[in-house]
């Protein structure tokens, strides 16, 4: 994938957008790097206020914490309530819920956000629709032992499966 710089998206769009879910979009069909989308799902300028120009980025980020708006984002890109997030992400519902947004998560619970988007951003770039992708979590996979690839989100382990299992699809492996 190419690396675009979020200027040069924007601009190649005939309007601004300030949506996120049409910001998404458009780095999907524009061709974006995974770091890029990973960015825009997190929250873009509100999670991290330059593009990141490498994966090694997203450590900063996490050894600061990432605020629980990136969450929220991550969340609502993925179409699920926060309660099955701070499952997710091994956090009290009730601790989750009392951080206001700007409140910035432990590093375990940042670092899993991070590692979670940025499965999510592969999945966006292999399925090119939210929906379909947030279908393909849903479902039961034989690649993946009959478990939902939903599933396997919270631990580093699962989450390395469902991008295997991700790679596949994008070389045109059946799974």
């Amino acid at each position: 994938m190419s690396i675009m710089s979020t200027t040069a998206i924007i601009k190649s769009n005939k309007k601004q957008t300030t949506d996120a879910n049409e910001l998404l979009q458009l780095y999907l069909k524009k061709g974006a790097s995974y770091d890029l989308i990973t960015w825009v799902i997190l929250g873009g300028k509100k999670f991290m206020p330059k593009e990141p120009v490498s994966g090694f980025d997203f450590i900063t980020a996490s050894d600061k914490g990432i605020p629980k708006l990136s969450v929220m984002n991550l969340a609502d890109v993925m179409n699920i309530p926060m309660k099955d997030m701070a499952t997710m992400l091994n956090v009290s519902y009730k601790t989750l819920g009392r951080k206001k947004s700007t409140d910035t998560m432990d590093n375990l619970a940042s670092s899993l956000s991070i590692e979670i988007a940025n499965t999510i951003a592969k999945g966006l770039s292999v399925f090119e629709d939210t929906v379909k992708f947030n279908h393909w979590l849903q479902k039961e996979n034989r690649a993946l032992q009959g478990k939902k690839p939903f599933e396997l989100l919270n631990t580093p382990t699962g989450i390395r499966l469902v991008n295997r299992v991700l790679g596949r699809i994008e070389e045109g492996v059946y799974s």
